[in-house]
């Protein structure tokens, strides 16, 4: 396969028009029509909503059915199995999917983002705030399935964004890890920071730039992220070194995040 139609292929598969697969989770199902309600009549994108009324069944559902929902709308006091216990679930298979919380207590909110939420309705959800997450969601997604195209030894290499955890450079080296395997590339971090999104990579270091979605935690000057062997995510994580010039701007681009 030329290289020409790979990317021609994997841009086609990309602007497939299938509607994104919703799913909500909550006791209460009037509160998540609300939001099926809203995201229906004030979005342009094509959604199909899926509801659940306990983190069991969503679970259940996703283990006998082979479905994958683009977005999780889930509500921090659902019965038994609460929120977060459900996230840690749903992110044991689906590290990609975007994990919204709903609750009307505004104090759970730090625990979310030990399961890399990405965001956190506080209820009455208002109709703006709703739909000003969603053109963040559309606008994520858009830059996860973005490509990344860069030569080494002559050969073409096509990744999408989301592929990528990682770049360090060391000399005139650029090695990109990804979640199978590590590229090598003769760019400079200026030509790498051109071609990646903006609001998907933060620089952390001079020679290290970081895909938000990996990043687990901050400690002091270090950033902790996922690590992967063949695209399968280890217990074990990789420490990158964070330094002072890049620290301020870093944490505000994950916190936007």
């Amino acid at each position: 396969m030329t290289n020409t139609l790979y990317i021609y292929i994997l841009n086609l598969k990309l602007k497939g028009d299938e509607p994104l697969k919703i799913a909500l989770c909550d006791n209460n199902q009037r509160e998540m029509g609300k939001i099926e309600k809203s995201i229906t009549l004030h979005t342009s994108q094509k959604y199909e909503f899926d509801f659940f009324s306990n983190g069991e069944k969503l679970v259940r559902h996703l283990k006998e059915i082979d479905v994958h929902y683009a977005i999780y709308f889930i509500s921090i006091e659902l019965n038994e199995m609460d929120g977060i216990a459900l996230a840690r679930k749903i992110r044991a298979f689906d590290l990609e999917a975007l994990i919204i919380f709903v609750s009307d207590n505004v104090q759970r909110m730090p625990e979310v983002f030990k399961v890399q939420a990405f965001d956190y309705l506080v209820k009455p959800i208002s109709d703006d705030c709703l739909l000003e997450i969603m053109d963040r969601a559309k606008n994520y997604f858009t830059a996860i399935h973005a490509y990344f195209e860069f030569s080494f030894n002559r050969k073409l290499i096509v990744l999408t964004m989301d592929e990528i955890v990682y770049v360090a450079k060391s000399g005139r080296i650029a090695y990109i890890h990804t979640t199978g395997k590590v590229y090598k590339t003769y760019l400079t971090m200026a030509e790498i920071l051109d071609k990646l999104d903006n609001d998907l990579f933060t620089r952390i270091h001079g020679s290290y730039v970081v895909n938000v979605n990996y990043i687990v935690k901050i400690i002091k000057n270090e950033v902790f992220v996922k690590h992967f062997e063949h695209d399968i995510q280890q217990e074990r994580l990789t420490s990158l070194p964070m330094s002072r010039t890049f620290k301020d701007e870093a944490k505000k681009q994950i916190q936007r995040f």
